[in-house]
C-alpha cells in the first residue's frame, strides 16, 4: 500500500511540475523534489522519464477503464448508461489528472508511441459503442463531442465558463437519453 501511495504522490508531483514549468521542463529531479523523495526513490518506482509518463497515462486509463468495467459487470450495459458515465468523467476530471493529460499530450510530440495504450482504449470504446446498429452513429457522435471538447480545453484552444460547460454537459446527457429510447 505504501508503494502505491508513493507512486500516487510522484504522479501528483509530476502534474505540479508540468503545471508550474510546462511539460517540456519535466525532469526527474524536479519531480523527486516536488514529491519529497530522493531521485533514487523516484527511480525505484519509475526508472526513467518515459516510465513516469507511462505511469501517468496508465493511471488515467485505469480510472477510465474502471468506469467501463463497473458498468459492464452488469449483464448488459446500454450505450446511454456508458456515455452518461463517460460524460461525467470528462466534465469532472480532477485538476491533477487534467494536468497529467496535458503533459502527456505534450510529451507525445517527442514520443508518439507513448499514447499507444490510449489509442487501444479509445478504439475499444469506439468499437463497443458501435455494436448496436440502431445507436452506433449517435452514440459515437456523443462520445466524439464530449472528448473533442475536453481535448480543445486541454490544448487551451477553448475556455468555457461554468455555465457554458454545464449547458453542454446537460445537452450531451439529454442526447444519451434519446439513445435509451431507440
Amino acid at each position: 500500500m505504501k508503494s502505491e501511495q508513493t507512486r500516487a504522490r510522484i504522479r501528483v508531483a509530476a502534474a505540479k511540475v508540468i503545471e508550474r514549468d510546462g511539460a517540456g521542463h519535466l525532469t526527474l529531479e524536479k519531480v523527486a523534489a516536488e514529491a519529497g523523495v530522493s531521485k533514487g526513490g523516484l527511480l525505484y518506482h519509475y526508472p526513467s522519464k518515459d516510465a513516469l509518463l507511462q505511469g501517468l497515462l496508465d493511471h488515467l486509463l485505469e480510472n477510465r477503464a474502471g468506469l467501463v468495467d463497473d458498468l459492464c459487470s452488469a449483464d448488459e450495459v446500454s450505450n446511454a448508461a456508458l456515455l452518461n458515465n463517460l460524460i461525467d468523467a470528462d466534465f469532472d476530471l480532477p485538476k491533477d489528472e487534467r494536468i497529467m493529460a496535458q503533459g502527456l499530450i505534450a510529451a507525445s510530440a517527442e514520443n508518439a508511441d507513448l499514447l499507444a495504450p490510449a489509442k487501444q482504449y479509445v478504439e475499444g470504446l469506439f468499437e463497443q459503442l458501435g455494436t448496436s446498429n440502431a445507436t452506433a452513429a449517435p452514440a459515437r457522435t456523443i462520445l466524439l463531442a464530449s472528448q473533442g471538447l475536453q481535448f480543445l480545453e486541454l490544448l487551451g484552444l477553448l475556455s468555457l465558463n461554468t455555465t457554458e460547460r454545464n449547458e453542454i454537459r446537460q445537452h450531451l446527457k439529454s442526447l444519451t437519453q434519446e439513445l435509451a429510447s431507440c
